[in-house]
């Protein structure tokens, strides 16, 4: 749905889950409780490690803990915000993402990015490809081997940036949801991110912005689309730190607190610490009414869907999951 202007309730809503640091079921039951509250979707991030706080926090595997979210539920829709175009081979992740989408019943929505966080692609083997223009390449090149294993009996492909070739490839069964599942790409790089966004992605999804910041990446969206009808077609999304409380003063606590043990007193040195940092700048923060508030400023600039992580839902936070849902919930 287009948001109305000004109206936080025409927002889609989806919960980014708490995979970092808790057990798998908490995963599954705030995914539940999500559902329940009738939040749109919950969403999953693919690393290997946290990029909040230790590294070593527990961290479960996006496409796994997918699958069990996908089984859980009933009606939520499941995305990845986003899956890196580097740590699975193109027909694979193909055949990984229909299976969710049969498990589920057509209800995946599959998110992809250039990859961002170098250190953990050191630690774990995979080659970390510079200039950034030619991990995007290949994300261009990963999306059009998707789409032909999911709309063809059978696909060939001869590599181009991806040192892969395909002969008389498929993938069977095909996913429920035609032509394939919904594919976002995620990032706000301008010459290449936003491009292939236009020419290739059902929804777009960014974060650290404030309302002002997304109205201009989607006016170079707008410019990259051949169209204002292919701009329309077009989701986009912001993705959202949340800090929610009875008392505007306790909402300002708990982002305190968030910032007091992930981040380092003398200032963010690292890029997932500048990162996090953005994120917690640009927090709506508050009570349910305020956060409804602010989140009509993105509705205005021109979001349609909001994917909130409320750092609170690991720690018996389903209270600020309730509270949200109370204002934003349609």
């Amino acid at each position: 749905m287009s948001p109305a202007d000004g109206d936080a309730t025409a927002l889609e809503t989806g919960v980014i889950l708490p995979q970092y640091g808790t057990g798998i079921d908490t995963v599954r039951e705030t995914a539940l409780e999500a559902e329940r509250l009738g939040y749109d979707a919950v969403w999953l991030e693919d690393h290997f490690q946290s990029w909040i706080g230790d590294p070593r926090r527990a961290t479960h595997e996006c496409w796994t803990t997918l699958s069990a979210v996908a089984e859980a539920t009933a009606e939520v829709r499941l995305g990845t915000l986003v899956t890196s175009q580097s740590y699975r081979h193109p027909a694979l992740l193909a055949k990984m993402a229909a299976g969710v989408d049969q498990v589920s019943d057509g209800r995946l929505e599959l998110g992809l990015g250039g990859g961002w966080y170098e250190a953990e692609y050191d630690r774990f083997g995979y080659e970390f490809r510079e200039p950034p223009a030619e991990r995007l390449r290949r994300l261009a090149e990963t999306i059009e081997i998707l789409q032909g294993l999911w709309t063809n009996e059978t696909y060939s492909h001869e590599g181009r940036h991806l040192e892969i070739d395909l002969e008389d490839a498929f993938c069977e069964p095909q996913p429920v949801q035609e032509p394939h599942p919904p594919i976002w790409i995620g990032g706000g790089g301008e010459q290449f991110t936003l491009r292939y966004a236009a020419e290739l992605a059902d929804g777009w999804n960014y974060g650290t912005l404030d309302p002002a910041g997304f109205a201009d990446k989607l006016d170079v969206l707008r410019d990259h689309c051949e169209s204002e009808a292919r701009y329309d077609e077009i989701r986009k999304s912001a993705e959202l730190f949340v800090f929610v409380g009875e008392t505007t003063v306790d909402a300002e606590a708990k982002r305190e607190s968030f910032r007091d043990e992930f981040l380092p007193a003398d200032g963010p040195s690292e890029p997932r610490e500048f990162f996090l940092s953005g994120y917690l700048e640009t927090a709506p923060t508050g009570t349910p009414a305020e956060i409804r508030e602010r989140l009509a400023d993105y509705a205005d600039a021109g979001i349609e869907e909001v994917m909130l992580a409320v750092p609170d839902a690991a720690d018996g936070g389903d209270e600020s999951l309730a509270l949200l849902a109370d204002e934003l919930v349609d």
